[in-house]
């Protein structure tokens, strides 16, 4: 079944279309089919069908980043009028990437090698190379499936400057991960030798890179950055997705690719491999004292500041194999850390997010609600993972201060322009953007944590969706001039003459004015008598006004969220039919994409400008968005207020 499917069956139905006689007393009602039985720890009936298909980007090599470099030098200093802009705290704006393209500043863009799946798959299920037919950790993908060490093994298998030598197998590393050495030849000569090591290039662009090594190097890893199509506020070098990506201490070989990612390999300091082994003994260390049972000391969920958290101490976690597409069973993801703490008692529920209105193919599973709180959208569930000692590692100020008690006491003294180009970042180490369900965790961090999070203020999102009841102005210049009340309507009873039934020929039709308007099917609604919301501001027909009356005309139960329901049934996937305006799609250009006079960048919180995927500032233009989005709300029916009115939650 395809996804499409599987989403319409439990959110908005792909309805039915044309109108017909409604002869009520003529045909008995239809039997209603109950919902199907879902997962206890699902707000949807969702078994996703993850596919190694399409393509994904990979980069080798340094990325010199010469905006980070400026922005973190001496010479960046504010530049241009938006020095006069304040937030809305007071306080000024932080030099940014406005100051650093005023400057002459830019991150050019690199030549991605694009990797095919399906040729992927081809060649490594020949086992070209002796590490397995398919992935080399057929012990935790499904065949089909991949890590970021297998598209590694196919560049090596497939180019002829990239080497892998030395491999030690991981069930003998002590660290449950292959590693290896790796020689790239870097400035293209064609033999791999120390002068991959010289760089050629006084901006160090593409990698060659003095101090880091490229031949027979053990110190080689990842970057990752996930695709998050029109989305562009967070791709930010200091934010740590821009063109370097986040930066980590995963293994590589259990850390899942999918299609759209981008991918760098590179060198990294000899410190930062250094602290990458440190984390990984200590995951280990933990598993053995345990007996191979994977156990989290510290489990914590806050709910606010003005109230104790919940803490769960030595939790057990096991595997509920909720992404047997992806994983064999058995395998224990981080998404197993919450299920786990739900077996003993504590109420948590998942939510689905696909692909959403913003292109970014998601496909996970998203932590939901937490001892009765849920998220809505703009504010929600943040989630912390690791050790204790690593959480001030990747800061857009770190220090590498690895030696210090906080920082775990390890005997690593970090270069500083090591640790600037490595670590500092606003992102990394707990790889923000990776979602739970895709986690692997076969061995057990130090702590887990979760609390609520508040982003509409950061993204300059209006925090109207999610209340029962708001007044919006709607007028072009929003001047107060066309000021109407959006509210949530409570549905009839159903035993009620007036409500529909399945015997209705235009049942699941959301938009009953397609059948019934005034030059149609009036049904006594025509002339004055026409069900208009006028008291609260409204000229038009709205459909789910008119369910006031008549029932929700078999709309199916909600999911538990409140607010923005766009966000994901915008998307091309997704979207409703029948919801009028709704269902379509528009262009927005210049003023009216609010988001690009919505900035907020203070020093210590992530800036949230405007970026090209290179992490230059570059304003949005033209977006493609329905008429319930940031930029506009619809009329007929409004998001969340109409959404919220006929598909009610549980």
């Amino acid at each position: 079944m395809t996804m499409r499917k599987l989403l319409l069956s439990t959110l908005l139905l792909s309805l039915l279309t044309g109108c017909g006689s409604d002869d009520t007393n003529d045909q008995p009602d239809e039997p209603v089919t109950p919902d199907p039985e879902k997962s206890k720890y699902l707000t949807l009936d969702i078994k996703p069908e993850a596919k190694f298909e399409g393509t994904f980007n990979v980069y080798l090599g340094r990325y010199a980043d010469p905006v980070k470099a400026w922005l973190q030098s001496d010479e960046a200093y504010h530049q241009g009028d938006h020095t006069h802009d304040k937030m809305e705290t007071g306080q000024y704006y932080a030099v940014d990437e406005r100051d650093a393209q005023l400057a002459g500043i830019v991150n050019e863009p690199e030549t991605a090698i694009i990797v095919d799946a399906a040729k992927m798959h081809q060649l490594l299920m020949t086992n070209p190379d002796g590490l397995g037919a398919g992935s080399a950790r057929g012990d935790i993908f499904v065949t089909g499936h991949y890590s970021v060490f297998d598209a590694l093994r196919y560049l090596a298998l497939t180019r002829n400057d990239i080497k892998l030598d030395n491999i030690i197998n991981y069930d003998e590393s002590g660290r449950d991960t292959y590693e290896f050495t790796l020689s790239w030849d870097c400035n293209g000569d064609g033999e791999f030798n120390d002068t991959d090591n010289i760089s050629t290039d006084p901006g160090d662009t593409y990698g060659c890179a003095v101090n880091y090594s490229n031949h027979k190097s053990q110190d080689w890893h990842f970057r990752s950055q996930f695709e998050n199509g029109e989305f562009a506020k967070a791709r930010g070098s200091l934010n740590g997705v821009g063109p370097q990506g986040e930066g980590n201490y995963e293994r590589m070989d259990q850390f899942w690719i999918k299609s759209g990612m981008n991918i760098r390999f590179q060198s990294f300091s000899p410190e930062m491999t250094a602290r990458r082994h440190w984390v990984q003994d200590r995951e280990m260390a933990r598993l053995t004292q345990n007996s191979g049972k994977v156990i989290v000391p510290t489990f914590t969920a806050v709910k606010s500041y003005s109230e104790a958290p919940i803490v769960i101490k030595d939790l057990e976690v096991t595997a509920h194999n909720m992404r047997s597409d992806i994983f064999q069973q058995g395998v224990i993801t981080k998404m197993d850390v919450f299920l786990s703490a739900a077996d003993t008692g504590l109420d948590i529920a998942f939510n689905y997010w696909p692909t959403l209105s913003t292109g970014a193919q998601v496909g996970s599973f998203a932590l939901f609600r937490v001892d009765g709180i849920a998220s809505d959208v703009g504010r929600g569930w943040a989630t912390l993972y690791g050790e204790m000692a690593t959480q001030g590692d990747f800061s857009r100020d770190s220090q590498c201060a690895f030696s210090t008690p906080t920082g775990g006491g390890q005997e690593l003294v970090v270069d500083p322009e090591h640790c600037r180009r490595d670590w500092q970042s606003r992102f990394g180490g707990n790889i923000l953007h990776l979602m739970s369900d895709v986690w692997v965790m076969n061995q057990p961090v130090e702590f887990v944590t979760t609390a609520i999070k508040d982003h509409y203020k950061t993204w300059g999102m209006p925090e109207y969706p999610g209340k029962d009841r708001v007044e919006r102005d709607f007028s072009n210049n929003e001047d107060g001039s066309d000021i109407m009340t959006l509210q949530v309507f409570p549905l009839p009873d159903e035993t009620e003459s007036a409500v529909l039934k399945p015997s209705h020929f235009g049942w699941d039709i959301a938009d009953c004015t397609e059948c019934h308007n005034e030059q149609k099917d009036p049904d006594g609604h025509g002339g004055y008598s026409w069900p208009i919301n006028s008291s609260d501001g409204f000229d038009e027909t709205q459909p789910y006004y008119c369910a006031t009356c008549h029932g929700n005309n078999g709309a199916p139960k909600a999911h538990g969220e409140t607010a923005r329901c766009f966000w994901c049934h915008d998307s091309e996937q997704n979207r409703p039919e029948h919801h009028g305006d709704s269902s379509t799609q528009r262009i927005y250009e210049g003023d009216e994409i609010r988001s690009n006079t919505h900035i907020y960048n203070h020093p210590n919180e992530i800036a949230a400008l405007p970026r090209d995927k290179m992490g230059n500032f570059k304003e949005y233009d033209k977006l493609w968005s329905s008429v319930n989005s940031d930029w506009d709300m619809s009329k007929v029916f409004p998001d969340p207020y109409s959404c919220m009115t006929c598909h009610q939650n549980p």
